[in-house]
């Protein structure tokens, strides 16, 4: 399975339909998923237009027989009319912000953390996406009559949840990008759940990919992709009771480039990691780290685990660590 470089722009040429639902505990007003933090802000941009011509009414007959004979004349016009098109973005069915795209295509649009519909009323076409809380989300889409196409998806900033459920699910051949901009990724605390689940999986420029504390779940999974982690702390830091798995069992690999830990798991937390391919773990500091009573299951291919100025395994207490198979010490 092909890796992807850090900082790739990442564009795809099927068809996208992104389904994204968020069910808030605590009950009333939904949006936010328990995350912490105010509004965020959507960079789109409209890339194409692919529209219907429009018929003209009663054409004569010496249109019909041009319509006929000229194949370079089709139904579809591509590439035009990227500027001037409404966008509105809707939450709970109310209008937050709207927006008209630029010569280029481009559109901003400020909105609250929680599900988002944007709305492109000349071509009667919506999209329900998800947007975290104080983050800076980037889409690309390309325009159809009654459907729109994502093309590239990427979240700047960090996913922080501390109490509820978001599940971001989409269809097959989705990649999502969480650029962490130098912070953490994915920060889940207290007894939030967060499942993803696209195509290729990359999270860049993180401190760390994934920080789980107190009772807090964390899914990663992709049914024919790889999970790519680039940390300057630690990889995966769990603590508490909180569980991180990590699932590329479809077909690919897991790799997780660290500074710190590749993992760090203390108290009673737990990491499972499924890979049909190879999990690749480096740690500046150690490869894995296992305190207290901590379970680190990595169930791959083959294991790689590399820690550069400590240990591969640095397994302290009643840790249980399984890589591959064999169980460390």
């Amino acid at each position: 399975m092909k890796k992807f470089p850090k900082n790739i722009s990442l564009f795809l040429a099927l068809t996208l339909v992104i389904s994204i639902t968020l069910l808030s505990c605590g009950g009333g007003g939904g949006g936010g998923g328990g995350q912490a933090g105010g509004t965020s802000t959507i960079n789109g941009n409209v890339a194409d237009v692919v529209a219907m011509a429009p018929r003209k009414e009663e054409p004569s007959m010496l249109t019909l027989f041009k319509d006929f004979f000229s194949f370079s004349k089709t139904a579809n016009a591509q590439g035009s009319g990227v500027s001037g098109i409404t966008v509105i973005a809707l939450q709970g069915g109310v209008t937050v912000d709207t927006s008209t795209t630029d010569s280029d295509g481009n559109f901003i649009l400020t909105v609250s953390p929680g599900n988002v519909t944007l709305v492109f009323p000349d071509f009667d076409a919506s999209i329900v996406i998800f947007v975290p809380a104080s983050i800076v989300l980037i889409i690309v889409v390309v325009l159809q009559p009654d459907e729109v196409i994502v093309e590239e998806m990427e979240i700047d900033g960090t996913i922080n949840c501390e109490t509820g459920f978001i599940e971001i699910v989409k269809e097959d051949d989705v990649d999502l990008v969480i650029d962490g901009e130098g912070g953490d990724c994915i920060r889940v605390g207290g007894n939030c759940t967060l499942n993803i689940d696209p195509e290729n999986i990359i999270l860049t420029d993180c401190e760390r990919c994934i920080r789980a504390e107190g009772g807090a779940e964390v899914t990663l999974a992709t049914t024919d992709g790889d999970i790519i982690c680039d940390a300057s702390g630690d990889g995966i830091s769990t603590v508490g009771n909180a569980t991180v798995i990590l699932d590329a069992s479809g077909s690919g690999d897991i790799d997780i480039s660290a500074g710190g830990n590749g993992i760090s798991a203390v108290g009673t937390s737990e990491v499972n990691l499924f890979a049909t391919g190879v999990i690749d773990i480096f740690g500046g500091q150690n490869g894995v780290e296992a305190k207290g009573t901590p379970l680190v299951d990595l169930d791959g291919g083959s294991c790689i685990i590399d820690g550069d100025v400590g240990s591969d395994f640095e397994v302290e207490g009643n840790a249980m660590v399984n890589a591959c198979g064999i169980t460390i010490p």
